[in-house]
């Protein structure tokens, strides 16, 4: 099928829109410190009561995917230019986005994708040279692990936490397991049960795994699903009359209360052409 000839909306000039995160993130840097701090003590407290703790832990600026900004190439520019019909409209819109510099984090917001979906697209920019590889071996293991190109096994040992031997007794193991005792088993359990690795570890990556099926706007629409807070009487301590409280009160035009509006996706076209 023959791929739609891109449309120029954005020049090269452009400054990319704000998604939903980069404004919250932009609010919270505007915050007091002892209001940061609270949200930094409840965030972290949070994370170290579930199973995210193992992942924070390994989590690091140049292995960390959600941060990564990838390099577009001349091949990945050429294809927003002139499409080939090679490369997929996923994988397109992935290249316009690192061009105008997001991040994996940001790219996923933009285009509504999971973890997951990022991941395969940016292996098929690689395949494709649509852009390059991340240097860090560790990175291109997540890449591979989150976009199901390798498996639990495989991925531990490219990122050291386990040897190729180990990974070799763990599956003879697992076979044994499942044709004399006639029971299946995850290769993570077998890990943990030969002492390979320890359950933190093996429960945080599978978390991850399963955290990157859902989406930004997946979340934040679960959350608003489970009902508003009630709108709330709060007494003036001067007058003693109750006043409806300012996190609940409805925002009406006119009086200071216009909602911000969400991004769109309007163009994820070349920003080189116009």
């Amino acid at each position: 099928m023959q791929q739609e000839k891109p449309h120029h909306t954005m020049s090269h000039s452009a400054q990319a829109p704000q998604t939903p995160l980069e404004q919250m993130m932009g609010q919270i840097r505007d915050l007091p410190l002892w209001v940061k701090q609270v949200i930094y003590s409840e965030l972290r407290n949070e994370l170290d009561n579930s199973l995210a703790r193992s992942t924070m832990d390994a989590f690091t600026g140049s292995d960390a995917l959600q941060l990564l900004i990838p390099k577009v190439t001349p091949i990945g520019k050429k294809e927003l230019e002139q499409p080939s019909g090679q490369v997929s409209a996923g994988a397109l819109k992935l290249v316009y986005w690192a061009l105008v510099q997001k991040n994996i984090v940001n790219i996923c917001i933009m285009n509504q994708w999971t973890l997951e979906d990022c991941a395969t697209a940016l292996l098929e920019c690689i395949d494709k040279q649509c852009v390059t590889a991340p240097t860090s071996g560790i990175l291109v293991a997540t890449i591979h692990y989150l976009g199901n190109r390798i498996r639990l096994g495989e991925y531990l040992v490219k990122i050291g936490r386990l040897s190729v031997e180990e990974l070799d007794q763990a599956l003879r193991t697992q076979r044994y397991i499942e044709e004399a005792l006639d029971e299946r088993t995850g290769i993570g359990n077998v890990l943990i049960n030969l002492g390979y690795i320890s359950k933190e570890d093996a429960e945080g990556i599978l978390f991850l795994k399963e955290e990157s099926k859902k989406t930004f706007q997946q979340v934040v629409e679960e959350r608003r699903q489970k009902g508003a807070p009630q709108q709330q009487s709060i007494p003036n301590p001067a007058t003693g009359v109750a006043a409806t409280s300012p996190a609940t009160r409805q925002a009406t035009p006119g009086a200071g209360g216009n909602q911000a509006q969400p991004v769109k996706d309007s163009s994820w076209r070349s920003p080189q052409n116009r």
